[in-house]
């Protein structure tokens, strides 16, 4: 037996894709990528693979996972031909998320043709792919170019480059058709970052989040994290979570929040949340 794994984006093709499959079982549950494997429900209903569309391989597991990876067949030139006149540097460095990730030699190939230096980082996934937890595609190359041009939608994969480099990132936005700065939305996430963090300070009870996922499950960090709190004579609380809201968190009287699973959480959902809320590596100043 098969547990079909399929994101939200994908759902309307789910049955299409089901209908190839012998002796198949479809997860209705969210997935947030391949960091979100169902490994404990595949071993209740004792499935012998999981098929999991729409993301690159991310980690190991004890049932074997059968990888499917979507891409889509856009072309970045039009966009490219209206607004690289924005981009006044002349060394690039190209970077997508998976869907889009076959637009970058078609990117690469205009951008030469206009005088463009551009370099495609090679990273943990494939050439050119970063996620918002991994960007090491993009500081590959970080030293070689004077700006990055990410390719895609969404601003948590370009803005988790943004924030792990030195580099401008600019947006090639496939939805809405332009390029457009990445600058404003950076500093306005540290403007708030920094906020959190000065409010965090005066915080005597922490509740420290901790993911069941089987590809963000931090326990070990979570409670390092604990460890060093009640050094510092403060209250701290590991709670655990499958998907990690804010309206879950209703009833506990915590003064702030330190998130040990996806760090999208916090990049999309900071104000959300009513009480600061941390990643591990914002707590550094006083932890």
């Amino acid at each position: 037996m098969k547990l079909l794994q399929i994101p939200e984006g994908l759902r309307t093709k789910a049955l299409d894709i089901a209908d190839g499959i012998d002796d198949v079982l479809i997860y209705g549950e969210t997935c947030y990528g391949s960091c979100d494997l169902p490994i404990h429900v595949a071993k209740a209903l004792k499935c012998d693979k999981i098929i999991h569309y729409g993301h690159s391989k991310f980690m190991d597991s004890e049932i074997p996972v059968e990888y499917k990876e979507i891409r889509e067949d856009y072309d970045p030139v039009p966009v490219l031909e209206n607004e690289i006149g924005k981009i006044k540097e002349d060394k690039i460095g190209l970077v997508s998320a998976l869907q889009f990730l076959d637009s970058l030699e078609k990117a690469k190939k205009f951008l030469e043709s206009k005088g463009k230096k551009v370099i495609i980082g090679k990273g943990s996934f494939n050439d050119g792919q970063i996620l918002g937890c991994d960007v090491s595609a993009g500081k590959s190359i970080e030293n070689d170019i004077d700006v990055f041009l990410y390719i895609g939608s969404g601003k948590f994969h370009p803005l988790g480059l943004a924030l792990e480099t030195k580099k401008p990132v600019w947006v090639l936005d496939v939805e809405k058709q332009e390029i457009k700065d990445l600058e404003e939305l950076k500093e306005k996430f540290i403007k708030q970052r920094y906020a959190a963090i000065a409010l965090a300070k005066d915080a005597k009870k922490f509740g420290i989040f901790v993911s069941i996922k089987a590809g963000q499950m931090k326990i070990e960090l979570a409670k390092k994290i604990k460890e060093n709190l009640v050094k510092k004579e403060k209250k701290a609380y590991i709670l655990i979570f499958d998907e990690i809201k804010p309206e879950k968190l209703l009833g506990y009287d915590l003064d702030c929040f330190i998130n040990t699973a996806c760090p999208r959480i916090v990049i999309e959902d900071r104000t959300r949340f009513g009480k600061p809320i941390l990643n591990p590596n914002e707590i550094e100043s006083f932890i």
